[in-house]
């Protein structure tokens, strides 16, 4: 049995995950049996579960099998908690939603074109019960916005990976989506290229997508490829944003500029983080309980 061991790596550096993905996805079709090393790992954020979520699938979609190892007691029991680990189990069903082991974290999801507003709306009404009574239907529509976008332009072949977490000392919640696609970049100079343009770079084809009123082709269910509600999200929310697709990323803090450009490494898909404040939603209405049905 050939087998290959995933050192996840220490610390939540942008270019060493990327640079860790690239190299491991070379022998995605040349092993039996996938060991994922959590030895050097003590913490992960929600962008690092999905990443490392998507490229454990794509070995898992190849017939490989998947075991773990090492970790800190504290960690591994994190782990227990969002049931990682049990995602890549035989009979596990990881198209359908699955409830964690403690009230602060949704599971890990592998977005599913069935469940889209299924996982929405559950992640409004799980977070609205430890929220002051916030009204989170912005938080959920924004999620079905990405999800969409994975089904409708990624063309990715795990369909992509998210994990919400909720911070009741700071009441903020981040949601992190991942999909391994050809990228948001690639699917604009597409449809570019059908009109004779000039390709743009990556980082302003990523700047483009957040345009209001920009989309590309879409399937009858999606507004577009404009991604710029999410935009106003964080804007309203004193958020935060991260997009990074291909070789270029943008950053957006609310009431600061962007933070764009190219980065050194590559990384063929889609990494989409957002930070939301809950203290900026507004109070849930009494009467949309009257005639939520």
């Amino acid at each position: 049995m050939k087998k290959y061991i995933l050192k996840v790596p220490s610390n939540q550096k942008a270019r060493d995950w990327f640079q860790f993905v690239k190299e491991s996805l070379n022998y995605v079709n040349d092993v039996d049996l996938l060991i994922v090393d959590f030895n050097n790992v003590r913490f992960m954020e929600t962008d690092d579960f999905v990443i490392l979520a998507c490229l454990i699938e794509s070995f898992y979609i190849t017939n490989c099998e998947v075991k773990f190892i090492g970790g800190t007691e504290r960690f591994n029991n994190h782990l227990f908690n969002v049931k990682f680990k049990e995602y890549w189990k035989e009979g596990f069903d990881r198209t359908k939603f699955t409830l964690s082991h403690n009230r602060t974290t949704l599971c890990l999801w592998k977005i599913s074109e069935d469940m889209i507003y299924t996982y929405s709306m559950y992640a409004k009404q799980y977070f609205e019960r430890y929220t002051n009574n916030k009204d989170l239907i912005p938080l959920s529509s924004n999620m079905d916005e990405v999800f969409n976008n994975v089904f409708d332009h990624s063309r990715s072949p795990v369909t992509g990976y998210i994990i919400t977490q909720y911070y009741p000392k700071n009441n903020k919640i981040s949601f992190s989506v991942c999909d391994f696609g050809i990228g948001i970049p690639t699917s604009i100079n597409n449809d570019k290229a059908s009109k004779e343009e000039k390709p743009l770079e990556d980082w302003k084809a990523i700047l483009k997508s957040l345009e209001r009123g920009f989309s590309i082709n879409s399937t009858p269910r999606n507004r577009g490829f404009g991604l710029s509600n999410i935009l106003e999200l964080t804007e309203t929310s004193n958020g935060k944003l991260l997009i990074l697709s291909n070789n270029g990323f943008v950053e957006k803090s609310a009431g600061k500029m962007y933070v764009s450009g190219e980065v050194d490494f590559d990384f063929s898909g889609t990494l989409i983080k957002v930070e939301v404040d809950l203290n900026t939603f507004v109070e849930k209405d009494d009467l949309d309980e009257i005639f939520d049905f």
